[in-house]
């Protein structure tokens, strides 16, 4: 049986490090997207193509990162690297009280989702026509014709581009969830009780590339952060977010299939 991995004894962050460690793939991200992406669709790349390759590329890196830190502090605490990656097992009614928590954090998260718009004509803030249709909060793909969604690239029978997005899929799912809360929240525990707290709102603040969802964003993140440090384990958050991501996936293979 694997040794526990108590959260106490992890390294702590102070407070630098731990804005630290949000700023940095932060930076990074809104580099990628904001400066590489741009670079690439004025290049001639289409939108709906030229985000996920940056996506993927960049969710690589932060996906091994996490994994070499988890495994370095896990020889270190001397317990296996699944203990270190909050992968600990939950039964029946640790699934059901998670399940439960994640669904009325989604339920805030649709009904806050209301505010995106208002919350972007109030800063001024709006969605580059370099990014995709599909993270843009004022398009409704059930109303537009496909052409329109992806222009000068031709959506319907790219089924290549399906393998293109499961990848950025799985990758973001994987950063989002070793890095910041696998990894991240345990060495937040000098914060006390508020580590779920600040964790969820800084990663919501995280996304500096995709600030006009952030009334999204904001609760959906809270949650799901409380839901890993109640449980000490990221599964329910990790298979929650698989389902809720997939939903936008799902809607670009219909839209490539149809």
């Amino acid at each position: 049986m694997d040794k526990v991995f108590d959260w106490g004894n992890a390294k702590q962050l102070n407070l630098w490090q731990m804005l630290l460690a949000f700023a940095i793939p932060s930076a990074i991200a809104f580099t990628g997207f904001h400066f590489v992406l741009p670079a690439m669709h004025a290049g001639g790349m289409p939108a709906i193509v030229a985000w996920p390759i940056v996506a993927s590329v960049m969710l690589l890196g932060f996906t091994l990162a996490p994994l070499w830190l988890m495994n370095k502090e896990a020889k270190e605490l001397g317990i296996s690297l699944k203990e270190r990656m909050c992968l600990k097992p939950l039964n029946r009614k640790q699934w059901l009280i998670a399940s439960g928590i994640l669904v009325v954090g989604l339920i805030f998260a649709g009904i806050s989702g209301g505010l995106n718009l208002p919350w972007m004509q109030l800063t001024g803030l709006s969605v580059p026509d370099y990014y995709p249709f599909f993270l843009n909060p004022t398009v409704d793909p059930t109303t537009m014709d496909a052409e329109a969604l992806t222009p000068g690239f031709q959506l319907k029978g790219a089924y290549w581009l399906i393998g293109l997005m499961v990848v950025t899929l799985l990758l973001n799912i994987l950063v989002e969830e070793f890095y910041f809360r696998a990894w991240l929240l345990p060495k937040m525990m000098t914060l006390g009780a508020a580590a779920w707290l600040v964790n969820g709102v800084v990663f919501a603040l995280y996304h500096t590339f995709q600030l006009w969802i952030l009334p999204q964003l904001i609760p959906l993140s809270i949650f799901m952060a409380f839901v890993v440090y109640f449980t000490r384990s990221i599964w329910p958050a990790l298979v929650f977010h698989l389902a809720v991501n997939s939903l936008s996936v799902g809607a670009i293979v219909w839209l490539i299939v149809s």
